[in-house]
């Protein structure tokens, strides 16, 4: 075992009285910081493996980094002096771009209590209207309009977006809805404020652009579910139409290039930009918005503390509205937790690897302020211990190591990056692993008193190879196995963002080719999605808030990936085609899983609530979707608070937006008495209600209990005359329940008994 510490504590860099005088107390440094100035020592002008840069339009590379600042103008003068760029500027949070050869300088400046330079994120990724009532929302039915997002801005933050897609068009196919564009990675004129990559803003030449992002199609499908408006697809283009299909749309692909093997995906202050950027535009149009980030990290603290949380809480309010999804890790055991005791001082474990990945990953340990606490690994040949670094304890240092493997040859790299506190006074460590050898890792950490949480990052996309790792006890009675508590996504930790997992509208679907394919054999329609990450948040909040569509979902999909067509490698998702008349251009809508669809639905949802009430706070949009949430068998019986797998429930569009417009004042729902008997009442469960009306039209059923919960809601076709329908409350507990009838001509409230 070898080893070479550098302390990166106050030590680190020598000033003279004077400069001590100005600045007594230097930043503190994230993980990733210190870990990249131990890196340049020898080469500080040349960007490092593994970290995030952007291109300005001078042609200069800067690091990215976000900044906690405590002196506003002692920062500025000091990032000014060393030709640093600000982006945004989020309350005390700030986007910085650093020139390579000031990075230890930038490190030390005064008004900055903390630097973490920036970390990756990963893409989290026809019934949707259906199940959410988004459909009766939009059809208006028993509202005062229907309700489409019109007069509001949906932003999404994503990569692979196709410009083009008639989804991106209005309902007739001639008004485009796509008002500006910044792609990040691009090659030109950007925005006003930053320094880097490509605005446009005119129609015409964003047609041209055509995608920011030929090799990927994750934007479409979001920006599409969110949005879009369905042109195109079966049934008059309504079929696969999006949540908010007249809103207004602002993309910002966040894709970057390969500067010093950089990671590929968008990064935390990426994000923050895009936020700022998209309700800049909305506040200069007088209009609200609601910005969809379908993309997630493990790292950080999972307590809404972190850097990019505080900066998400500073720029969301009034009509500005920030809805992320929840993460697909509700399958992978990257989560353990453990209070140690004088009697109980070790956790141990060992690291599992995807065959086909790349043997990397980095554990992320937290532990309460005040405490600490040390890690070791070790390397294990056939059960036995091998090469092990020894315990390693907490103190604020950058630690190299490595270990041979069994066969003498292979090595496995080990770095420890630990802080006493944290800028939240949490102590934290570190470990980036590079398992060359194909010994088996395990990990042991120690402590004697307080609780240690500690996370394997799970990173999609970056190198070729993917950040991928699961905790395991491998039939080892001494070890402990992960767990998939606590797994939602760190980046959706902040008071006021939106977070929604995913559940399964629909199981089944037929593809162009006439093949019936079915996911029943994962998870039944309308049970909550295995993938979808749980709750709770490290500091007693209960996550997700809310569950959406996430399995299987019908959406857009860009032109420019031809393995979605009915001849390409992925044509059982495609299942439908758009030509356009006059280019002979064809467009695909696919099927499309995960939270990164679930939280487009949602932010679609939200947009139509924007109309209603364009100054809706972020709380006041939770209020309005938690206490409309619909409950089910499926969800079972929910708690006020909710639970840390469905949060509050379904959501639920005609719901919600029910609420909002009733809290304005200023409709009255009560409008004609609908004509209608339900009975036997009291009864045993099974219902019938009989209506009798003037003409055709579609009625909304909806039961709730006396919390204000949904447990039954379905929509009702119904024609002139006497019509019946059974009610089934049989699996609901026994009790009273408002059976609410809602149409365009009027609606009915009925109070029933279920003994």
């Amino acid at each position: 075992m070898k080893s070479a510490t550098s302390l990166l504590a106050l030590c680190l860099f020598c000033f003279n009285v004077s400069a001590q005088q100005i600045n007594p107390v230097q930043p503190k440094l994230s993980p990733l910081t210190k870990r990249y100035l131990n890196t340049i020592k020898s080469n500080p002008g040349t960007p490092a493996k593994g970290y995030i840069y952007n291109r300005a339009a001078d042609g200069v590379t800067y690091l990215s980094a976000l900044i906690k600042v405590s002196d506003a103008t002692a920062a500025q003068t000091g990032l000014d002096g060393i030709k640093a760029k600000v982006g945004t500027r989020a309350g005390k949070i700030w986007t910085v771009k650093v020139p390579l050869d000031q990075v230890k300088v930038f490190s030390t400046l005064p008004g900055i209590s903390y630097i973490q330079l920036d970390e990756p994120a990963t893409p989290h990724m026809d019934m949707a209207r259906k199940t959410t009532k988004a459909d009766s929302a939009q059809g208006g039915y028993g509202l005062p309009m229907g309700y489409s997002g019109d007069g509001v801005v949906v932003g999404v933050i994503d990569f692979g977006f196709d410009y083009n897609h008639p989804t991106f068009y209005d309902t007739l196919g001639t008004n485009y809805r796509i008002k500006k564009i910044w792609e990040m990675n691009g090659s030109g004129t950007p925005p006003a404020g930053y320094t880097f990559g490509k605005e446009i803003t005119d129609t015409n030449l964003i047609k041209t652009e055509g995608t920011d992002n030929a090799k990927q199609s994750h934007g479409t499908c979001t920006a599409g579910m969110a949005a879009g408006s369905g042109f195109g697809s079966p049934l008059a283009g309504t079929k696969y139409r999006g949540m908010a299909y007249a809103a207004d749309m602002v993309l910002v692909g966040v894709r970057r290039d390969s500067i010093g093997g950089q990671w590929m995906e968008g990064s935390f202050s990426d994000f923050l930009d895009g936020v700022k950027y998209i309700f800049d535009y909305a506040t200069s149009v007088g209009k609200p918005a609601v910005v969809n980030i379908s993309w997630g990290s493990q790292s950080g603290s999972h307590d809404g503390t972190s850097l990019f949380n505080q900066a998400c809480d500073a720029l969301s309010g009034p009509g500005k509205i920030i809805v992320m999804s929840a993460g697909n890790e509700g399958e992978e055991k990257i989560h353990l937790s453990k209070t140690f005791t004088a009697a109980d001082t070790v956790i141990k474990t060992y690291l599992t690897f995807n065959p086909t990945h790349y043997r990397r990953t980095w554990v992320d340990i937290w532990g309460e302020p005040g405490k600490t606490f040390c890690a070791k690994a070790t390397l294990y040949s056939s059960g036995s211990a091998g090469g092990t670094t020894g315990y390693q304890c907490i103190n604020d240092s950058v630690t190299d190591m490595y270990l041979i493997g069994a066969n003498g040859i292979d090595t496995c790299f080990v770095e420890y990056i630990s802080s006493a506190a944290e800028e939240n006074g949490k102590p934290r460590m570190t470990i980036n692993i590079y398992n060359k050898a194909t010994d088996t890792i395990g990990i042991s950490v120690k402590g004697t008193s307080g609780k240690i949480d500690m996370w394997d990052e799970y990173y999609y996309y970056g190198f070729p190879q993917r950040y991928q790792s699961a905790f395991d006890y491998l039939s080892d009675g001494a070890a402990a196995s992960g767990n998939t508590v606590s797994t939602v996504s760190d980046m959706g930790s902040a008071q006021s963002v939106l977070l929604v997992g995913a559940y399964a509208s629909k199981v089944d679907f037929t593809d162009m080719n006439g093949n019936n394919w079915s996911y029943s054999g994962y998870v039944g329609a309308n049970r909550l999605v295995p993938f979808s990450s749980r709750g709770p948040m490290i500091d007693g909040r209960i996550k997700p808030d809310i569950t959406a569509p996430g399995l299987t979902v019908a959406t857009s999909m860009t032109s420019y990936d031809t393995s979605y067509t009915p001849t390409g490698s992925n044509s059982r998702n495609v299942i439908s085609k758009y030509v356009h008349p006059t280019t002979g251009k064809e467009y695909y809508y696919t099927e499309f899983i995960g939270t990164s669809a679930s939280g487009p639905a949602a932010s679609g949802i939200v947009a139509m609530m924007l109309q209603a009430n364009p100054t809706l706070t972020p709380d006041a949009v939770k209020t309005n979707i938690f206490a409309s949430a619909i409950t089910d068998v499926y969800t079972g019986t929910l708690t006020a608070a909710g639970n840390n797998s469905w949060g509050h429930g379904k959501i639920n569009a005609y719901g919600a937006l029910k609420r909002v417009i009733q809290t304005l004042g200023n409709y009255n729902f009560a409008g004609k008495k609908l004509d209608c008997v339900l009975f036997p009442n009291p009864g045993k469960g099974n219902f019938t209600l009989d209506y009798t009306g003037d003409a055709a039209e579609q009625l909304s059923i909806s039961v709730m209990n006396l919390n204000g919960g949904v447990v039954c809601n379905r929509q009702w076709t119904v024609g002139s005359g006497f019509n019946r329908s059974p009610i089934d409350l049989s699996a609901v507990s026994k009790g009273i329940y408002i059976v609410d009838i809602t149409g365009k001509s009027g609606s009915v409230s009925i109070k029933t008994v279920v003994e």
